[in-house]
């Protein structure tokens, strides 16, 4: 059965609304357990931490910065509408994480969609397009994709890729110039969303090559012209960085690695069990059993497939389809971080999708056995739907996150940092210390793992243990504002140590531009020094960077309080609250300030809502008394 771009008219209104029933349904279903996952790894710099999703006047920051660049440390990506997509999550729902959650899921409905419009335009047949569609979003290899608020690049690079790649085939049937205006904007959102948009004019040429069919001139011409001004506007304006990490290895280092990430992710593709994160930057000898194995397959794969090219260009086209965009993630072109990574299979997949369902759909056309085909339909997207639901739930909280990695990556001394923080955000210490010491033992130069340390050893108290830490994560990394803030703390604490406190947190400030953690304790100290307009000026810079932070509203109440403006240390301590209904201490202080006004019912008021939230302040109960 060797389809062609050619075929039947344009698919009925009651298949059409069908296949999007079913598709959107699906979508739904099986990622509706994912919506209570936590915030996990680098969810903490994307959205928590970051102060450029959280104020609609940094939207010009975002599309001129690359990702990450919330510090002085811009990473390799340049992905401002993914970052932009957070931006409208904040607006809606601030932090509510299952907002985030409920957007990655549209997203991927969204990608689904397209590739059955895609699929549909380019073979002009329904059942292969929602077959096909149908397997891509209940496929488990794209649940790090989607079950990962940090994951959305590939979705939303999907379907504007796929959108941009349906408005070209368009306007090869139609012309028109609105077809070339959605085109293009959906291809510049596409390369806005993540860099592997850069692949979709090498990909529209290979179509045409593997179809004999002719190229749309003045279409493509747009498309390469906007890739050209994409690359000047990264090189000149928004800048360039390696992805990988320290010195690159080699191509002949990093080749063995290719061929077994090959091998692993045909299994993972037809049997997709044991999924996790974290496969790491390891090199690999051309003596491993993978690396073989995987040489054997590719070389195979393209003998058949280029023996068959006449014969089966659609074959042709989805092998094609798979190795072309996988490239830019192999380890070929350039050294990546990691030999192989699952959410790289997102835009490969439909390749194998687009293989496997039509040999179902060849089986249905069969009288003997379509039946079989039928179960065998059904049955595959209830296997898949299965395990994408079980994998789903490896992803409710850090902790059962970073303990199941570590399974499948023991050696990793990033996975056991960021499980020790995770223990420490749920607020189970007691393992944090040992967890942290096997993180330095594996890797000792793990800057975060000694910072963290510090902050395990400053929780039970061991404050020479804590600076011992703190000053080795300098050492190891100067440029990590972290350490820096974490000495500051310690220090304020200390007589006749404030200077060196003020001269970590500028330092922690010159790093970190935007930590409004190290503003807020700039501001207190200044306020302990009676520099009260300074201290207000500083609580409001963080403020306005971390307007969720209910720490630096009560600090601004406290600085209120001092200069005896009550109105004002009232309104701070209510936005306070608003941040954080369970912020005991704002309770409190309320009630002093009412009861100093002798607003003594509200006084009570907000005593009892304090002592309901476990605090106890013998003088206020006792002030209070008379008046209930």
């Amino acid at each position: 059965m060797a389809l062609s771009p050619s075929g039947p008219p344009q698919l009925s209104r009651k298949f059409l609304l069908l296949s999007f029933g079913l598709i959107v349904l699906a979508g739904v279903l099986i990622y509706a357990n994912s919506l209570g996952g936590q915030f996990v790894w680098d969810d903490e710099t994307l959205v928590l931490n970051n102060p450029y999703i959280k104020d609609w006047s940094h939207l010009p920051t975002i599309f001129t910065s690359r990702l990450g660049s919330v510090a002085k440390e811009a990473g390799a990506f340049y992905r401002p509408v993914q970052t932009f997509t957070y931006l409208v999550d904040y607006s809606l729902g601030r932090l509510n994480v299952v907002g985030y959650h409920v957007v990655n899921m549209i997203w991927h409905i969204l990608a689904a969609l397209s590739v059955f419009g895609l699929i549909q335009m380019l073979f002009k047949d329904g059942r292969l397009s929602l077959l096909t569609a149908l397997l891509f979003i209940v496929h488990p290899i794209h649940t790090e994709a989607v079950a990962y608020v940090s994951g959305r690049a590939d979705s939303l690079v999907t379907f504007f890729m796929f959108l941009s790649f349906i408005l070209y085939l368009k306007h090869g049937e139609k012309g028109g110039v609105f077809t070339l205006g959605g085109m293009t904007l959906c291809y510049v959102l596409a390369l806005l969303s993540k860099e592997l948009g850069l692949i979709l004019p090498p990909l529209i040429l290979f179509y045409h090559y593997a179809f004999a069919k002719p190229v749309d001139k003045k279409a493509f011409g747009i498309l390469a012209g906007t890739l050209t001004g994409y690359v000047l506007w990264r090189l000149l304006v928004v800048g360039t960085a390696s992805v990988s990490v320290g010195i690159p290895p080699a191509f002949l280092e990093r080749l063995p690695g290719v061929f077994i990430a090959f091998t692993t992710y045909y299994r993972l593709l037809l049997l997709p069990f044991n999924l996790h994160m974290e496969y790491g930057g390891f090199l690999f000898s051309f003596k491993e059993p993978k690396a073989i194995i995987g040489m054997i397959l590719l070389a195979l794969t393209l003998f058949y497939v280029l023996r068959k090219r006449r014969q089966d260009p659609f074959l042709f086209f989805a092998v094609g389809w798979f190795l072309i965009t996988l490239l830019p993630s192999s380890n070929l072109l350039f050294p990546i971080n990691a030999y192989m990574s699952e959410h790289w299979l997102y835009i490969p997949s439909v390749g194998f999708i687009l293989i496997v369902a039509r040999f179902l759909i060849s089986l249905s056309g069969g009288q003997k056995v379509r039946g079989f085909a039928f179960v065998a339909i059904v049955g595959i997207l209830a296997f898949y739907s299965v395990l994408t639901v079980r994998q789903n739930s490896y992803w409710s909280n850090g902790i059962n996150f970073y303990k199941r990695m570590l399974h499948y990556a023991p050696h990793s001394s990033r996975l056991y940092n960021n499980l020790a923080k995770a223990y420490h955000d749920a607020g189970k210490n007691d393992e944090l210390i040992e967890i942290l010491k096997s993180a330095i033992q594996l890797q000792s130069d793990n800057a975060l793992a000694h910072n963290n340390l510090g902050n395990a050893y400053k929780g039970i108290g061991d404050m020479q243990g804590a600076i011992r830490s703190y000053n080795q994560a300098i050492a190891i990394d100067p440029g990590h504002a972290g350490p820096y803030y974490n000495l500051s703390m310690i220090y304020s604490d200390m007589d006749g140590k404030e200077e060196d406190a003020i001269a970590f947190l500028n330092r922690s400030l010159e790093l970190s531009p935007n930590f409004s953690k190290a503003y807020t304790k700039l501001g207190l100290i200044y306020l302990k020094r009676g520099e009260t307009e300074k201290a207000i000026k500083l609580l409001n810079r963080a403020r306005g960077l971390d307007p969720d932070d209910p720490e630096i509203y009560h600090s601004l109440g406290y600085v209120y309080v001092q200069t005896g403006d009550h109105p004002k240390a009232m309104d701070m301590y209510l936005k306070a609250i608003e941040a954080e209904p369970n912020y005991v201490q704002a309770y409190h202080d309320l009630a002093i300030i009412y009861f100093t006004t002798e607003k003594y019912q509200k006084a009570v008021e907000y005593c009892d809502k304090a002592v309901a939230l476990g605090y106890s302040d013998p003088s206020l109960l006792e002030a209070v008394k008379p008046h209930r």
